[in-house]
């Protein structure tokens, strides 16, 4: 009794889903034709057709889904699905039963559609047979042809044009560009300095130690453009050494050992000499430049060449 329920509720369930129908709107058509395949299926009761995007198989030779499904819903005891299909063989071309796997109340099943065979015809040749092949058409020359090219022969052009003025622009900065400064000489660049000093005015508004570094930094470089002597690296006494070994007019060198000292005393010892020493400092390296540029030149070349003479 039991089993002949069991048979019973299968029989039952099985017949409450969808039975499906195959039909195709043509069924004797030419190579590369298109057709309707439409397949109809009882969806009531709230049946759900589950793989309608899936039911072709890729593997049916000579045909080809263009595009489908597209559903018709309206009646759900015979709803369809169409497809737009193409036949790429000659002959008898089969559609094989389309797996429908429907889903009512938690519980699918599939059922099959039926096959249909299709009748696929080669296409004719034209009877009156294949024409020869025509000579090459030479198309004759027209300037119109060219007109779409102008535009790019336009920036072409312009693009041409500005690197050449580019160029001529950047050769004509490169020639007026500034020369290399000149190098003074010794004497000159010493006077250029020892003004600039006169101007700035240090000791009169009571920067007198800013004074006498400059003044003495101005010094010392001549020195080592005029006669190579090291007098930024040496004391005040080794600068006077060095002057002294250079033969050079004692009294010029007893004027610059003194200022060189009062340089020193103000400032390392901070010390005070009083206004009168300040004011003519400036004019006293300048001598001291003077002398060491022409009369002073020659002193000392004529001391030289004596030496030489008594040795």
């Amino acid at each position: 009794m039991k089993s002949l329920f069991l048979a019973f509720s299968l029989l039952y369930s099985l017949a409450g889903f969808a039975q499906g129908k195959l039909s195709v709107d043509n069924m004797n058509i030419r190579i590369g034709d298109q057709a309707k395949a439409t397949v109809t299926v009882d969806l009531s009761g709230g049946k759900e057709w589950i793989n309608a995007d899936k039911v072709w198989p890729d593997t049916i030779k000579g045909i080809e889904i263009i595009s489908g499904p597209e559903w018709n819903k309206e009646n759900p005891s015979a709803a369809t699905a169409t497809w737009l299909i193409a036949f790429f063989d000659t002959g008898l071309v089969r559609i094989p039963q389309l797996p429908l796997v429907i889903q009512h109340q938690g519980q699918s099943d599939t059922i099959y559609t039926n096959d249909i065979p299709i009748s696929v015809v080669p296409v004719e040749p034209d009877s009156t047979g294949l024409k020869p092949i025509k000579e090459i058409y030479l198309q004759p020359f027209s300037i119109a042809y060219y007109k779409r090219y102008i535009p790019h022969a336009v920036i072409l052009l312009l693009l041409i044009v500005g690197l050449i003025y580019w160029w001529r622009h950047r050769k004509r900065n490169e020639v007026l560009s500034e020369p290399p400064p000149v190098i003074l000489l010794p004497h000159d660049w010493a006077y250029q300095e020892l003004n600039h000093l006169a101007e700035k005015k240090l000791w009169q508004h009571g920067e007198v130690k800013e004074h006498y570094s400059l003044l003495t930094a101005i010094l010392r470089q001549y020195l080592e453009r005029r006669f190579g002597i090291h007098a930024l690296e040496q004391t005040s006494d080794e600068i006077i050494n060095q002057l002294r070994f250079l033969l050079m007019d004692e009294a010029l060198l007893h004027d610059t050992e003194e200022l060189l000292s009062v340089a020193d005393l103000i400032k390392f010892a901070k010390a005070d000499p009083g206004m009168d020493i300040h004011v003519d400092t400036i004019e006293r390296v300048r001598t001291f430049v003077r002398n060491t540029t022409s009369s002073g030149d020659s002193t000392i070349a004529t001391q030289n060449t004596s030496d030489e003479v008594v040795g």
